[in-house]
């Protein structure tokens, strides 16, 4: 098990990711950045076949959430775990903590765009590694 770290965007709008790989068997990861990192959530995405699925890479996730009272992390948390767990075919339980005080709707939608550049990041080091060891 090894850790994989990568981040987007800069200064108050700094995402980190860092996940901790099993090979293959899994993705634990934390997303955090912001002025307050912190856990405001977890989201658990398990990778499945869609149901009306034409070939085996047509993909879905099932999530399971649990946020802290309070906290709207996970609505990030969501779209972010199911598109980790969809790209890497592997189960994936993001904790998410991002806070800026009194965040502007734009300010919202930079964190959003730099927490999914993160785990585009995060895919294609995960998926180099991969292929390093084939």
């Amino acid at each position: 098990m090894h850790a994989i770290e990568v981040q987007a965007g800069e200064g108050r709008y700094l995402i980190t990711l860092c996940g901790w790989t099993t090979e293959g068997c899994g993705i634990c990861a934390f997303l955090t950045g912001g002025e307050r990192p912190h856990n405001g959530g977890t989201v658990v995405a398990n990778p499945r076949l869609k149901s009306n699925a034409k070939h085996g890479e047509d993909r879905t996730a099932d999530l399971w959430v649990s946020g802290v009272p309070g906290h709207k992390d996970t609505e990030i948390g969501m779209p972010v775990a199911k598109h980790l767990a969809v790209a890497l075919n592997e189960a994936v339980s993001l904790t998410s903590g991002i806070h800026i005080d009194h965040a502007r709707p734009d300010e919202v939608k930079l964190l959003c765009d730099n927490c999914f550049a993160a785990a585009d990041k995060f895919i294609a080091a995960y998926l180099a590694e991969r292929a390093g060891k084939a």
